[in-house]
């Protein structure tokens, strides 16, 4: 009955990865800053408090920007003692709102992508730790760069964006379940998880 319980779960984890939780390499899809990009969820021009810089020479940024994050994500996590799935769990999220319409700006300002991406790890610790980081706490660690309220706002625009789907399916959980179809004892089960 156990196995059947992992792979009916397993099943329904690669439906959710295919399906609504898909992601595609959003990078290479990006052009030059145009007018018709959209402001999070909009067809408009970008008001000023969240606005593209426009130059002449408007790049897109780039994985190694995205590196950068989930790297600090990591140093945070392990910092105050969270579980390590928390970073995949933000690292969907942002790589999911990046995907959509109302992430475009993030990927031309490095400011704008900088709060989305720690309003990222915060929802994601806020739904998935025990503990929960005030946005203040946020605001401390981006050096006062974005305010609460900034973060509060953004934490909205990302959840309207995602359509309020928190719950991705990760490495580790693909990797609980396929440890439950294996026959071992659970302090091996324990080191490998």
């Amino acid at each position: 009955m156990i196995n059947e319980e992992a792979i009916f779960q397993i099943e329904a984890m690669r439906r959710q990865e295919c399906g609504a939780y898909a992601c595609r390499d959003y990078f290479q899809q990006q052009t030059c800053c145009e007018e018709s990009k959209c402001q999070f969820g909009t067809l408009t021009r970008p008001s000023k408090r969240w606005s593209l810089k426009k130059s002449k020479k408007c790049k897109p940024l780039g994985p190694d920007n995205r590196q950068k994050m989930v790297t600090w994500f990591q140093q945070i996590v392990d910092h105050c003692g969270f579980d390590r799935e928390s970073v995949l769990i933000a690292t969907s999220y942002l790589d999911r709102f990046l995907m959509t319409k109302s992430g475009v700006p993030a990927l031309h300002n490095k400011n704008t992508f900088q709060l989305v991406a720690m309003t990222c790890l915060y929802i994601a610790i806020k739904l998935f730790e025990p503990e929960v980081i005030n946005p203040a706490i946020v605001s401390f660690l981006s050096e006062n760069l974005y305010s609460e309220k900034q973060i509060t706002e953004m934490e909205m625009v990302i959840l309207s964006a995602l359509q309020w789907r928190v719950q991705p399916p990760t490495a580790l959980a693909f990797v609980r379940h396929f440890l439950a179809l294996v026959d071992m004892d659970d302090t091996s089960r324990g080191i490998i998880t």
